[in-house]
């Protein structure tokens, strides 16, 4: 199975929507915050668990039967390393055999972007 986390925000949509072009939804695990805000992407039968960067063991738990993930950056400023060493540790103890990440342009100093 391949994980996004993200899952719910801008790139993390446009990475699922073309993954889908190539893989059954059946294989393809969204991490997000708020699983309510990703009842679409349940609704096509991919399968939504919930995690935050910052807490670990949920992260492991939502990582399980997971081989390859793309590791979407957080936006908060000051919190990036941190969540995602998270992140990192907790692929490592779940087992994923392959981790992408994507980071943002100038990914130290760029301010935090407003909510909707």
């Amino acid at each position: 199975m391949i994980a996004i986390t993200g899952a719910t925000g801008q790139l993390g949509h446009y990475v699922i929507e073309s993954l889908m072009k190539t893989v059954p939804a059946s294989q393809i695990v969204a991490i997000v915050r708020n699983p309510a805000k990703a009842q679409a992407l349940a609704a096509q039968g991919i399968t939504v668990r919930q995690a935050d960067y910052g807490d670990e063991a949920a992260l492991t738990s939502a990582l399980q039967g997971v081989e390859k993930l793309l590791l979407i950056s957080s936006s908060e400023v000051g919190q990036r390393a941190p969540q995602h060493r998270n992140v990192i540790n907790a692929a490592k103890a779940a087992g994923v055999k392959f981790i992408a990440y994507t980071s943002l342009l100038h990914a130290d100093t760029s301010p935090p972007r407003p909510r909707r």
